[in-house]
């Protein structure tokens, strides 16, 4: 048996939608004449009758109802993916990556305001966890932390300064005794962001040199970090810029504003010369970066 052309399985789901010959053929800009012809072609294709007259209009056979509601779902498939395909056609792309901690802290939870000043921007992020400032062919922003001014032959800008401070959870500090200077904290947990030279850095700052400081946590990464912070695992060395949230409801605490990683900071690098839709989001972040931190 032949298969039916698909133009004839069309103008059949349209006759079946629309319960008239004469409005099908309106629909698909052909003659009543060629819409007939089309139903007799796919009826003689199937070898089986799928619809019959009705007075002056027309009625479904049981066949007729089966095909009918099988092909209303795969037509209704294709116009899902033809117009995925046009509409992500017609959106501009932006491709970012950027480290976990300030994507989850500081970016995503910003991401809705970009969205709402440009809707037909399609956004895709990912993440990269070295501190790299080559950025790839494929990604327009990259988003990263440096110690020190980076050298790099992309365009770069400024985001936020990266110095850490000492924070703690409430449900942390409610079990050990009262922390009244910075000695103090050398007999508490303290929690590490994979090595321990940021808190061995601080202690120096402070006049003190501390011996070991292997005894504590250490997590791979930011988010880890400040999660076992607000768990009450610990006291840990954080942006003040990635838990403004958390020091704003009480969350985190606060001890000392002595900092750590005086040098670091977050950047934002891209290719020279970006397109318009890339220079608007550069725009963006610098924007959001210059609101005060909401502590």
């Amino acid at each position: 048996m032949a298969r039916p052309s698909f133009s004839s399985l069309k103008t059949f789901e349209v006759v079946a939608r629309l319960g008239s010959l004469r409005a099908a053929g309106e629909v698909l800009h052909i003659t009543q004449s060629a819409v007939s012809h089309q139903i007799r072609r796919l009826e003689s294709s199937l070898q089986v009758k799928l619809m019959e007259k009705n007075g002056r209009g027309i009625r479904l056979t049981s066949s007729g109802e089966q095909l009918a509601y099988r092909l209303s779902e795969g037509f209704a498939l294709i116009d899902e993916a033809v117009d995925s395909i046009t509409l992500r056609k017609d959106m501009e792309q932006l491709r970012i990556v950027c480290l976990p901690s300030i994507a989850v802290r500081w970016l995503i939870p910003r991401l809705n305001r970009f969205r709402s000043r440009y809707p037909d921007y399609a956004i895709s992020i990912e993440y990269i966890d070295v501190s790299r400032d080559e950025v790839p062919p494929d990604i327009d922003i990259q988003i990263t932390w440096f110690d020190g001014p980076p050298r790099s032959r992309f365009d770069r800008k400024l985001i936020c300064e990266g110095v850490t401070l000492p924070v703690a959870s409430p449900l942390y500090l409610q079990t050990v005794a009262p922390i009244e200077q910075p000695r103090d904290l050398l007999r508490l947990d303290l929690l590490h962001d994979e090595t321990s030279d940021s808190w061995r850095s601080w202690f120096q700052s402070v006049g003190l040199n501390p011996g070991h400081l292997e005894r504590g946590m250490f997590y791979q990464d930011f988010n880890l970090l400040s999660s076992a912070a607000i768990a009450g695992q610990g006291i840990a060395l954080c942006p003040p810029r990635l838990i403004e949230t958390e020091l704003a409801n009480g969350t985190l605490e606060m001890l000392f504003d002595t900092p750590s990683n005086t040098s670091r900071a977050y950047w934002l690098f891209t290719h020279p010369n970006p397109r318009p839709a890339v220079q608007r989001f550069m725009d963006w972040v610098l924007e959001e970066a210059e609101q005060p931190p909401q502590i």
